[in-house]
């Protein structure tokens, strides 16, 4: 099992990555997968070497120097190898490309969505390895451990159900994007359990009239920065 601390420090910064570019703020995205490859160095460290520096205790420079040391500790080579290079990557996207420093490369939205699926990456292998799960199943895992916990809604696996019965159908879409991210409109309006295709069709297109959606062409929904900010505020009040 993997220290708590370090666990409640990863995904708290894998949020905060997460968050950030839903809304679009691609160099706070950016800055806070800093915050991401601490935690998981750290991680590293208590796997290779049964101990890990201190959260209190700032870390040194991520270096060549330091991708050599893990690799020639003993242990799994996800540990020692994989894992450290992509989060090299990631530091020095973050630190190289007008993120932390200035420089000649704005940040934007390519170097934030690589940030984003870097540390997805990460997350994966470490459930994978601390769940002996197989690969494919580490996607699911993950979407598993890090879905929004909105406690407006009740979803322990088998059952899915929208908890507010004075919501509106409108809201309850909206909540749920919210939590899950992309989804086909179809499987939106049997998770809202509502009846008339037409009516929601409607219902989604008018949203999406607002700016609080996209409708994809294949048929997928998904929230805008705009509908973001309209759920979190809706979760504040309740």
């Amino acid at each position: 099992m993997y220290p708590k601390e370090i666990v409640t420090h990863i995904v708290d910064s894998f949020l905060e990555v997460e968050q950030n570019y839903r809304l679009e703020k691609w160099k706070t995205s950016e800055l806070d997968a800093g915050h991401f490859v601490e935690a998981v160095r750290r991680l590293i460290e208590h796997e290779l070497q049964g101990s890990y520096t201190p959260f209190s205790t700032a870390l040194g420079s991520f270096s060549q120097a330091v991708l050599a040391r893990y690799e020639s500790s003993t242990g799994a080579e996800e540990y020692r190898i994989l894992i450290p290079r992509v989060l090299y990557a990631m530091y020095c996207v973050r630190n190289k490309r007008g993120v932390g420093h200035i420089a000649s490369v704005i940040p934007n939205k390519l170097d934030a969505s690589f940030i984003l699926h870097s540390s997805k990456w990460v997350l994966g292998e470490l459930i994978r390895l601390a769940s002996s799960a197989a690969p494919e199943n580490a996607k699911e895992l993950v979407d598993q451990v890090l879905y929004k916990q909105v406690d407006l809604i009740w979803d322990d696996g088998e059952t899915f159900m929208v908890l507010d019965k004075k919501l509106k159908a409108t809201d309850k879409a909206l909540l749920i994007l919210y939590r899950q991210g992309r989804l086909a409109s179809e499987d939106l309006r049997t998770k809202i359990d509502y009846r008339n295709k037409t009516t929601f069709r409607r219902i989604l297109e008018e949203l999406q009239k607002q700016k609080f959606i996209a409708i994809t062409t294949d048929g997928y929904c998904k929230l805008s920065p705009l509908g973001n900010q309209l759920v979190e505020n809706l979760i504040l009040k309740t």
